[in-house]
């Protein structure tokens, strides 16, 4: 694990964060952003909000050893890109190495590109029933740095919330009941800034 001494656990009241800035070191994060730019098959999805469809505001890839849904959106189990494999290897390790415990493994990795600062995702939690009571969501950043946002769904503890700018090679891990209890968003922003590519693994317990 790089940069073990920087590590940090966020600990509040319904939220459990575990948070290593510069996780890959420049080199391992450059040539993994180059390699996932070039070879995943973008795609730019829908999914169900508030009773509609639309479009989503990123570019997707996935792959899996099982089938994930979310949204309303079904993702097929599909072939792990090398560069991956050898991620999830290093994160299953480290991450049972601070005591955050897998139900399955990391066994699903959902990729998320954004072009530009106007790509985001609102406020959401990753709560589907597949991902079992407390999932742990396991998220690496690549390319330019972007404000990530956790905070209460309860409104009266609003004032609670954590940000982190995570940039390139940034480690952020939620577990316990962080997606019970809080939501999360990647916001938009008015300063220009390069292509952000993100990597969320997770463990499907039931398809």
């Amino acid at each position: 694990m790089q940069q073990r001494s920087q590590a940090r656990h966020w600990i509040r009241p319904g939220a459990c964060v575990l948070s290593i800035p510069r996780y890959l070191s420049e080199t391992d994060a450059s040539r993994l952003f180059a390699s996932l730019r070039a070879e995943s098959d973008w795609q730019q999805g829908s999914i169900r909000m508030f009773g509609k469809t639309i479009p989503e505001p990123r570019w997707t890839d996935w792959c899996g050893d099982r089938d994930y849904r979310y949204s309303g959106r079904l993702l097929s189990a599909k072939t792990w890109l090398p560069a991956l494999s050898a991620l999830r290897a290093q994160l299953e390790s480290d991450v049972a190495g601070v005591g955050i415990q897998l139900a399955s493994g990391f066994n699903h990795a959902l990729l998320n590109y954004y072009p530009d600062g106007d790509a985001s995702m609102g406020w959401h939690r990753d709560n589907e029933r597949e991902l079992g009571e407390r999932p742990v969501i396991c998220s690496v950043s690549l390319g330019s740095a972007r404000r990530f946002v956790m905070r209460p769904r309860v409104r009266e503890r609003r004032a609670e919330q954590l940000e982190w700018s995570l940039g390139h090679g940034d480690l952020l891990v939620m577990y316990g009941d962080s997606q019970v209890d809080w939501e999360h968003a990647l916001v938009k922003t008015k300063t220009a800034v390069g292509p952000r590519l993100n990597i969320t693994l997770r463990s499907v317990v039931s398809a």
